[in-house]
C-alpha cells in the first residue's frame, strides 16, 4: 500500500459542525480525516471549511482570529481568504504562490455543515427521502464520538436482523435494495408501517418512516476524526402544523432509545466480515459497496 492509499478516506460528504454553531465572525477548529480543519462563514454568510494548517510553518489556524472575513494566523499574522489564498503578509514580503490553505467543497443542509473529501463532489449532499418537497420542522444534534469507522454504524441501515434482535422492532426485510455508485435505497411497505431508507456515500443513513398517519424523518451521519474514530450527528424532522414540537419530541425519544441500545455494541465492536448467512444478503452487498467506494487522501495531505 502506498502512502497516499494509507492516508485515504472515502470520498463522501461528512458533517463537520451543527449549522447553528457556525456563527458570523467566529471560527471553529475540528479534527477531521486524521487532520484538522477550521469552519467559519464568509462575509456573505456561506460556510467555509479549510485546512487548519498554515502553509508558512504549520501553525494551527484555529488558534488565530477572524479579521474582516479572513482567518489570520496567530503566529505571524498571515491572512487567508475564503478561497484559501494568502492575501496579506505583515512583513511586506511578496506572497508565495504556494501560500494557500486547502479548501473543501461545502454544503449546508438539514441543520449541518458538510464537507466533501475531495477537490470536487462526486454526488450531491445527503437528503432525507420524501422530505424534498415537504415543509418540515427539523432539529439537528451532535451525538458524540464512537470508536468505529463511519460506515460501521451506517451498516445498521441494511442490517434488518439487528432491528428485531437488538431493538425488538417489527422489522421486515425488503426484497430489493437498489445499489448505485454512490448510494443505495429501498422501500418496505407492511400493514403496520412504511419505510423508505437511503444510504448516501458510506457514512449517512436516512429514512422516511410512516406509522399510521404520522410521518417521521431521520438522518444519521458521522465524520471520521481519525481511523476507527467517528464524530456522530443526527437530524430528526416531522411535518409542520399542529403539535409539531410534541411530535418531534416523540421522534427524539424513539431515536435516543435506539441509539442508546446501539451504543454498547458500537462502542466495543471489533468489526469484521465473518460467517455471514443468507439473511445477511443486503448487509453483504453493502460491505462490498464500501470496499469498492472511491477513496482519496484529504485535500491538505502531502507525503511525509
Amino acid at each position: 500500500m502506498t502512502a497516499a492509499e494509507d492516508a485515504a478516506f472515502p470520498q463522501s460528504w461528512y458533517p463537520v459542525a451543527l449549522a447553528g454553531e457556525v456563527k458570523s465572525g467566529v471560527h471553529l477548529g475540528q479534527d477531521f480525516l486524521d487532520t484538522r480543519v477550521i469552519v467559519y462563514r464568509d462575509p456573505d454568510g456561506k460556510p467555509v471549511v479549510q485546512s487548519a494548517w498554515c502553509p508558512h510553518l504549520g501553525a494551527d489556524l484555529s488558534a488565530g482570529q477572524m479579521i474582516e472575513g479572513r482567518i489570520r494566523c496567530a503566529f505571524h499574522h498571515w491572512s487567508f481568504g475564503p478561497d484559501g489564498r494568502c492575501v496579506a503578509i505583515p512583513t511586506g514580503d511578496a506572497i508565495p504562490a504556494e501560500a494557500r490553505v486547502a479548501t473543501y467543497p461545502v454544503a449546508e443542509t438539514l441543520g449541518l455543515v458538510w464537507a466533501f473529501n475531495g477537490t470536487a463532489p462526486l454526488f450531491p449532499p445527503p437528503t432525507m427521502p420524501g422530505a424534498e418537497a415537504a415543509a418540515l420542522v427539523t432539529r439537528s444534534f451532535r451525538y458524540g464520538e464512537r470508536p468505529v469507522d463511519t460506515w460501521i454504524a451506517v451498516s445498521n441501515g441494511v442490517d434488518f436482523q439487528h432491528l428485531r434482535s437488538l431493538h425488538g422492532l417489527r422489522a421486515e426485510t425488503p426484497e430489493l435494495v437498489e445499489i448505485g455508485p454512490y448510494g443505495l435505497e429501498y422501500t418496505i411497505e407492511t400493514q403496520y408501517y412504511r419505510q423508505h431508507g437511503r444510504i448516501t456515500g458510506v457514512n449517512c443513513f436516512a429514512q422516511h418512516l410512516t406509522i399510521g398517519a404520522q410521518d417521521m424523518f431521520m438522518l444519521f451521519s458521522g465524520a471520521p476524526i481519525a481511523r476507527r474514530q467517528t464524530m456522530s450527528y443526527y437530524t430528526i424532522a416531522v411535518t409542520g402544523g399542529a403539535a409539531a414540537e410534541a411530535r418531534l419530541a416523540g421522534v427524539k425519544t424513539m431515536v435516543d432509545r435506539i441509539m442508546a441500545e446501539d451504543a454498547p455494541i458500537l462502542n466495543t465492536i471489533r468489526f469484521r466480515k465473518g460467517a455471514l448467512v443468507p439473511s445477511d444478503r443486503h448487509l453483504a452487498r453493502f460491505l462490498r459497496y464500501v470496499e469498492t467506494f472511491p477513496k482519496a487522501p484529504p485535500p491538505d495531505w502531502s507525503p511525509a
